[in-house]
């Protein structure tokens, strides 16, 4: 019996224990196959950026289900939204079948919970949703392609979660913290009930700019009754609690389709008691509320009954009423008694003209002070009926005797009003008629201050009346005629004046005094290591109407007097160093503003401004046109440091800065001053100039500047209007007398148009008119631009220049690895990369070179050199080599005798760095100017080609400029005096030969002269020098 039972027992712990590791080796085994189903069916359903830190399996707990969890999940919207994230979540738990898991197939979930989730629920002005995300799948891949998952959801959660509603169309704002939330019931069916309970510590809820909820904590808990096929949920006896007031509902809520709703939805406080109400009202609900004593009731009810659509609005009708109530703090001398209302807010049909808002009683009492309150409003789309009253003082110094007030705040004056208005605010009522209003309402002696409002308001004093003669409603009047009120030592003087409000809304009035600028973190919260100070001073008197600023009559609006800030200094994250004004002074006028006095410093540059600016209220207000003039001087300014500082909120999320765009409805002219400018590697000095800044586009006029230790002066422009990423450029300027070893280091255009100038010491002049793009970077495309200019090479030495050291080691030529060079002018075109430089002599000692040929900005070379050299400078090498050239055109029928000057033809390619030299006899090499004339016609057709273009006018030129030059120096070279032989046997010159030169001319001619002629010119070849 023993033997059985320990078998037994045996084999009973060692299943145990497989079952136990099992446990334990089964996340790990299954842990890629999860990931794998979970990153398919996520591609396969969902358009959005969805990923999780990694996926842990337990067995354990929720055993005998298995629970998968997505660890730090977000998903991240695309397009409109794809700066916006739907969701993020410490982590998503999934309950699931234990053996489905195994299989990989058919995973049956039935729980979910959101552990700390964050959620922004997202409507853009289009009215697009952020979680409308799910993938539209054909009905032919939905049966092809079957999912992984089996929904059998029979309970979801979510704990300490976070979310923010944001609807653009419907202007409304929500936002719930804190939450907790649970559903559970067999959510799979068409028919099931749905119980659910949620809790939020805060809530807030605004609609139209008018708070609803403020902080508040919710908690529901109700049992739904969910029919799926007709989209309809019902309920019945939800409990519904705001801070300590609750309401019980009852009802359905119907989506009918996906912009109508259809609803019967009845509400009432099952409570009487005032103090529930009471606490609907932030400031007292969070200051000791459960120590307050109260009395009196509180009856609250109403339904909402009907359809809501776009066209149509569902009937209403809601009803408060207070009697008698009273409450008082425990440790102040009295209450806030008497308090009496009677609201009523109904729409017996759901036609917007019928709602009526009725407070037909307001009453309460502070000691021996009744303030009476009262107002009726309907017919809001036709009439707009108005009969409103207020009645009361308060003298705010007792106010701590009735309510407790927070941060240690200070309050003292007086309130005093008397006002009513009744009759129709309809502006088409243009005859007399009932309207009548009338009133005043005065502040006298206001003092304010708290423990976060240090510099406190006092000697507040404000009257303000109401007047309305000839009962019609746009015959009101409102009048402040005097206001003055101290923040701290600053003192501000205001009056306005407001009639016609219901037609036009003419306002005139004037504002004098001044504003600490570090008090303003007083009214709002600045953004964390932000600092301002300095002073604000305004004396201004102005006039206009509402109907000017809606209809964009801006110039309309009359504003004079002066403004000015003094002594400003404002430091933020973006200007750590700080921006400075010492003085400005704006005289404001009607039509223009004039900025006088202006000085301040930023990034160690000192500056002033002066100008005028027209339409500057348009511009801000309706992107109407800004026109003016601006003049500025700047001592010293290291624009590295500026754009380094230029705030990286958008680099951030979008991986580039970009361009600078230039502002659209600007046409602003200015004339700009800098003793030193500093820009990339450049140091600018004495700089003057005029941006003339208009149609998206800067144009620089006659901009001076010492530079590279010679002079230049730059015109040209810069559009963002055609091509918002890469702005077009075009550029000319003219250099004198610059260093060229500094220019080419300075700039990379340099280094990649003209790659030579690495190896020159010298001075330089030049003209150069490009074309072209900058790239996001606002470096130029090189491959964008197109130009043409002279290069003027007053004075230099080239040294261990690649090519021509290759060319004096073939040639054992010394005088030509350091060449002193002066008064040396090119022609130079450039596009698509490819730089042409037209032929151009220089002369070392008694060594004659022509150069002339292209490269490119990848630094590839194809230059013709014709050289006439002296022999006495050729090595013994290099005399071999000519000797040798001389054979060889010998044996082919080339009579060739070098005397003591020697013509070469010598071919330059490879590269700059890595050049190849193809040495010949200038006798046996053929037609060196045709070649170079190919080089220009093959350039040209380039250029013309990218631009869409013909190239008449190129041809032109080319045929002015080389062809006549093509004639005479093959008529020199192949009929001049030394280069005709005669026969040994006939004594006749080698006529053959003439022919042939002379076919080859009149070919030439003819492929050039026949070509069509009615084509445009292109203009990127006119009044190249040749």
């Amino acid at each position: 019996m023993k033997k059985p039972v320990k078998k037994i027992l045996k084999i009973t712990g060692v299943t145990l224990l497989a079952l136990i590791l099992f446990a334990f080796a089964a996340p790990f085994l299954f842990k890629n196959q999860i990931v794998r189903i979970l990153k398919k069916e996520i591609n396969n359903n969902i358009d959005a950026e969805v990923d999780f830190s990694n996926v842990s399996i337990s067995l354990l707990r929720r055993f005998p289900k298995a629970s998968v969890t997505l660890n730090d999940f977000y998903i991240k919207g695309t397009g409109a939204f794809s700066k916006d994230t739907l969701i993020a979540a410490r982590g998503i738990n999934a309950s699931v079948n234990l053996i489905s898991l195994f299989r990989g197939s058919n995973i049956k979930v039935y729980a979910v919970h959101l552990q700390s989730p964050r959620m922004h629920l997202l409507v853009n002005e289009e009215g697009r949703a952020n979680w409308d995300i799910a993938k539209t799948a054909s009905p032919e891949s939905e049966v092809s392609t079957g999912s992984a998952f089996k929904i059998n959801l029979q309970r979801y959660s979510a704990d300490n979660g976070y979310l923010l509603y944001k609807d653009e169309t419907a202007d409304i704002n929500a936002e719930i913290v804190n939450f907790n939330h649970s559903g559970s019931g067999d959510l799979m069916a068409d028919q099931f009930m749905l119980a659910t309970n949620t809790s939020a510590e805060k809530t807030y809820f605004t609609y139209a700019g008018i708070p609803y909820l403020a902080g508040n904590r919710v908690t529901i808990r109700s049992d739904i009754n969910v029919s799926i096929p007709n989209n309809k949920y019902d309920f019945n006896d939800a409990d519904i609690r705001i801070n300590n007031f609750r309401l019980d509902a009852d009802g359905f809520f119907q989506l009918e389709n996906d912009s109508t709703y259809n609803m019967d939805v009845r509400f009432k406080a099952p409570s009487t008691e005032f103090r529930e109400i009471l606490s609907l009202v932030p400031g007292l609900y969070k200051n000791e509320f459960e120590k307050i004593k109260t009395g009196g009731t509180a009856v609250f009810d109403g339904f909402v009954k009907g359809r809501y659509s776009p066209r149509q609005m569902p009937a209403y009708n809601l009803n408060l009423e207070v009697t008698d109530a009273f409450f008082q703090y425990p440790d102040l001398p009295e209450p806030v008694k008497n308090i009496q209302l009677l609201l009523k807010a109904t729409n017996p049909d759901g036609q917007p003209d019928n709602a009526v808002i009725d407070i037909s009683k307001g009453h309460i009492e502070m000691g021996n002070e009744p303030f009476d309150f009262r107002i009726l409003f309907r017919n809001p789309e036709t009439v707009q009926y108005l009969d409103a009253s207020v009645k009361g003082k308060i003298n705010l110094a007792e106010i701590s005797k009735f309510i407790k007030l927070e941060n240690d705040i200070q309050l003292s004056g007086f309130v005093n009003t008397d006002a009513f208005a009744r009759g129709n605010l309809s502006a088409l009522e243009k005859q007399g008629g009932s309207f009548s209003a009338g009133g005043f309402f005065d502040i006298k002696n206001l003092f304010y201050s708290a423990k976060n409002f240090p510099q406190p308001i006092r000697n507040g004093n404000i009257k303000a009346t109401l007047v309305n003669s000839g009962g019609i409603a746009d015959n009101t009047v409102i009048n402040i005629s005097t206001g003055h009120i101290e923040l701290g030592k600053d003192p501000f003087d205001f009056a306005v004046k407001l009639s016609n409000p219901v037609s036009s809304a003419n306002f005139e009035g004037m504002v004098n005094g001044k504003f600490t600028l570090d008090n303003i973190k007083q009214f709002i919260t600045p953004e964390k290591g932000t600092k301002i100070s300095g002073m604000l001073n305004a004396a201004l008197k102005f006039k206009g109407s509402q109907s000017m600023i809606t209809t964009g009559r801006y110039d309309q609006l009359s504003i004079n007097g002066t403004a000015g800030i003094t002594g400003l200094k404002y430091v933020s994250k973006n200007y750590p160093g700080g921006i400075s004004i010492e003085n400005s002074s704006l005289a404001l006028s009607p039509a223009s503003i004039a900025l006088k006095n202006f000085s301040g410093s930023y990034m160690n540059t000192r500056f002033t401004a002066s100008g005028m600016l027209n339409n500057l209220v348009g511009y801000m207000m309706a992107d109407q046109p800004l026109s003016g003039t601006v003049n500025v001087y700047a001592d010293r300014m290291n624009l590295n440091d500026w754009m380094g500082t230029e705030p990286d909120d958008t680099a951030s999320e979008s991986g580039d800065a970009g361009p600078f765009l230039v502002p659209a409805g600007i046409h602003l002219t200015i004339n700009a001053k800098a003793d030193e400018v500093k820009y990339d590697k450049v140091d600018y000095r004495n700089v003057s100039g005029t941006l003339q800044l208009e149609d998206e586009t800067i144009k620089l006029n006659n901009i001076k500047t010492d530079a590279l230790d010679g002079n230049i002066i730059f015109n040209g422009t810069y559009s963002t209007k055609a091509n918002k990423k890469e702005p077009d450029i075009r550029l000319s300027y003219a250099i004198s007398h610059i260093d060229v070893q500094k220019a080419f280091f300075a700039y990379n255009t340099v280094q990649q148009l003209m790659p030579i100038g690495q190896f020159i010491a010298g001075r330089l002049s030049s003209e150069l008119n490009m074309a072209g793009h900058l790239k996001e970077n606002m470096m130029p495309d090189i491959n964008s631009l197109s130009g043409k200019g002279n290069l003027f090479l007053l004075e230099g030495v080239l040294n261990k220049f690649k090519p021509m050291e290759k060319i004096a080691e073939t040639l054992q030529i010394n005088e030509l690895r350091e060449l002193s060079v002066k008064d040396i002018k090119n022609y130079i075109e450039f596009k698509n990369g490819q730089v042409l430089v037209k032929p151009f002599l220089v002369k070392v000692k008694d060594i004659e070179m022509e150069i002339g040929g292209m490269h490119g900005i990848d630094q590839s070379l194809n230059y013709i050199v014709q050289m006439k050299v002296p022999r006495r400078y050729l090595g013994k090498e290099g005399n071999a080599l000519v000797n040798d050239l001389a054979a060889k055109a010998n044996s082919k029928g080339i009579p060739v005798q070098p005397g003591e000057t020697v013509n070469l033809h010598i071919k330059v390619g490879g590269t700059v760095f890595n050049p190849a030299v193809k040495t010949e006899l200038k006798e046996a090499a053929g037609d060196a100017a045709k070649e170079l004339k190919e080089q220009a016609v093959e350039f040209a057709r380039q250029k013309a080609d990218s631009a869409k273009q013909t190239v008449k006018d190129s041809l032109d030129n080319i045929k002015k400029d080389i062809i006549g030059d093509v004639k005479d120096e093959l008529k020199k070279q192949i009929f001049s005096k030394d280069s005709v032989k005669t026969d040994s046997a006939s004594g006749k010159p080698f006529q053959d030969t003439k022919k042939k030169a002379g076919q080859t001319i009149k070919n030439t001619m003819d492929k050039l002269l026949n070509k069509k002629k009615k084509t445009e010119a292109d203009t990127t070849l006119k009044n190249v020098p040749g």
